[in-house]
């Protein structure tokens, strides 16, 4: 039964404010680096420009493309990290919870115990 209670107790822990205040952070990342790479503009070439001087505007714009999207790829890493880090507290947490009440519910009983074998001495 204590253990029950205590299984219960560790599994109220509010993920869903945790995911209210981890997700934001992730979304808000996500689309300021998408949105940066969305206004990105295609190279103004001339026309009447040499090949090369076209491959070199193509070639600039794709490295800055590539740029944005290891920034985007870093940002999506690091906060997987934080989420991952977060699971883990959670975790961490449940167990302490868990272990807290057994020890709580353990210690209740023990107190019971001694207190009947006191008044069974007298």
């Amino acid at each position: 039964m204590l253990a029950k209670v205590a299984r219960t107790a560790a599994t109220k822990i509010p993920w869903d404010k945790l995911a209210k205040a981890a997700f934001p952070v992730l979304i808000e990342h996500t689309t300021k680096l998408l949105s940066k790479i969305g206004k990105r503009k295609p190279p103004q070439i001339d026309l009447h420009s040499t090949p090369e001087a076209r491959i070199t505007a193509l070639e600039n714009y794709v490295g800055g493309v590539e740029q944005d999207l290891k920034e985007a790829v870093q940002a999506l890493e690091d906060t997987t990290t934080e989420l991952s880090a977060l699971a883990s507290a959670g975790k961490v947490l449940t167990a302490r919870v868990t272990i807290s009440l057994f020890l709580s519910g353990s210690a209740v009983i023990v107190a019971v115990v001694c207190l009947i074998l006191i008044l069974l001495h007298r």
